[in-house]
């Protein structure tokens, strides 16, 4: 799946990804990550919020409401992602990819996985694990860990009130 952010083309792996929503009411959550927005309710499920720009370090291009969410599942968790735009699925074959060159991997964009070179256009493909890997991985983690408890919480209150 493609996406922009800051202008930019990039793509993550569609058997990752479960919708595309427009933006929506984002409750913040203090004390995590700059990258973690909060949390969002998506059908009656509370999902953590990372903006995608913030993590890739990606210059802000767009006005708020144009943005959209991606929302992903990889690992038994789910994340709304908070990117430019959700432009179109293509098929890549491994012909399509070229190798990341070494000074990416270098300056620590480890998650780049390559880049595809689709006739005129460069889309940067990336590792969605590794790049909310890290302290953004556990701060992911920690807030994934609280909603849990408190969808726990949520019932055996209702029964005890």
């Amino acid at each position: 799946m493609v996406f922009t952010l800051g202008g930019t083309e990039f793509a993550l792996d569609i058997a990752l990804t479960k919708e595309v929503a427009t933006m929506r009411e984002i409750t913040p959550l203090p004390e995590t990550d700059t990258c973690v927005e909060g949390i969002v309710n998506l059908r009656g499920n509370l999902v953590p919020v990372l903006d995608l720009r913030k993590r890739l370090r990606a210059p802000d291009t767009t006005g708020l409401a144009d943005r959209r969410m991606v929302i992903v599942s990889f690992d038994g968790k789910s994340a709304a992602l908070i990117v430019d735009d959700a432009s179109e699925v293509i098929r890549v074959t491994d012909d399509l990819v070229e190798p990341v060159p070494d000074l990416i991997s270098e300056i620590g964009a480890d998650y780049v996985e390559g880049v595809i070179n689709l006739k005129d256009r460069f889309i940067t493909l990336i590792d969605l694990r590794l790049a909310l890997s890290g302290e953004i991985g556990t701060s992911l983690e920690e807030v994934m860990q609280a909603l849990i408890s408190k969808q726990k919480l949520a019932p055996a209150q209702a029964r005890l009130g």
